[in-house]
């Protein structure tokens, strides 16, 4: 059992198994975002998790997540079912439902069989961007009129522009470098507001992002984790962002979203 299902077990989430792949966990309002939900990068990390439960010893390869409607505080449902086991590649499909029954994300997580596939590797072609220390960054402000639970639950700092790209580093809270997918999946989801909020300096227009889409590169991360994410375009209210999280100088993922700007 990985160290993040025994954290969701015991202390964050209260995760229970019931039936084969399903389990119902209670998500406490620290683990909320901006706009009325629970936090779509914990969502992410505990979709991998559950994953890797139901294709044991297998290793999380790539993620699709949608976040359909906002997770309310409270009891919430997830179920997972294997839709294909192969001799190198599994593929999970997960929802979370709330405790009134809607579907509130849905998530695809493909795992590899370590063991099929040939020992090369290569360092590929990825520039490390050169960040500040988290330490020395720049913590996330509350803001005085919006209340954001994640802030002060995975204490973001802002530690660099790569050639426009912002860079925000987060605390992981379990202690598992094993757990490289997971932790991603926090630092992706949460590096995705600021380039998208700082391309309008006029007003804060909020901007959802209802998707989040990582291929993972690496088996082991450190507490801190930084995503470079970069605004590409934003073209009649729908922007898209690219990013790549990186952890001591290692790519540990790369990935895309789409955030909507919302007229309201």
């Amino acid at each position: 059992m990985s160290a993040v299902i025994e954290l969701l077990e015991a202390k964050e989430l209260d995760a229970k198994e019931g039936d084969a792949g399903r389990w119902h966990m209670e998500v406490p309002r620290r683990f909320h975002g901006a706009f009325g939900g629970a936090f779509g990068g914990m969502l992410a990390a505990a979709s991998v998790a559950f994953a890797r439960q139901v294709a044991p010893g297998r290793v999380p390869s790539a993620l699709d997540c949608r976040f359909l409607r906002g997770l309310p505080a409270g009891g919430a449902t997830v179920t997972a079912e294997v839709i294909h086991r192969g001799r190198s590649l599994s593929c999970v499909s997960l929802d979370v439902w709330s405790e009134a029954g809607k579907r509130c994300t849905r998530s695809t997580v493909s795992l590899v069989e370590a063991e099929a596939l040939y020992p090369f590797d290569h360092e590929g072609y990825a520039v490390v961007p050169e960040l500040t220390a988290y330490e020395d960054g720049t913590p996330w402000a509350q803001s005085p009129s919006l209340e954001v639970p994640i802030i002060d639950t995975f204490a973001p700092r802002m530690v660099g522009n790569v050639d426009g790209a912002i860079a925000t580093t987060v605390v992981v809270p379990w202690d598992d470098p094993a757990a490289a997918a997971e932790a991603a999946c926090l630092a992706a989801d949460m590096s995705v507001g600021p380039p998208v909020a700082g391309a309008n300096t006029d007003r804060w227009i909020p901007n959802p992002n209802p998707d989040l889409t990582l291929r993972f590169a690496a088996p082991q991360l450190a507490r801190h984790v930084t995503s470079v994410c970069r605004l590409e375009r934003i073209k009649g209210g729908i922007a898209t962002t690219q990013l790549h999280v990186w952890s001591e100088g290692v790519l540990a993922a790369v990935g895309i979203s789409t955030s909507l700007l919302l007229n309201t």
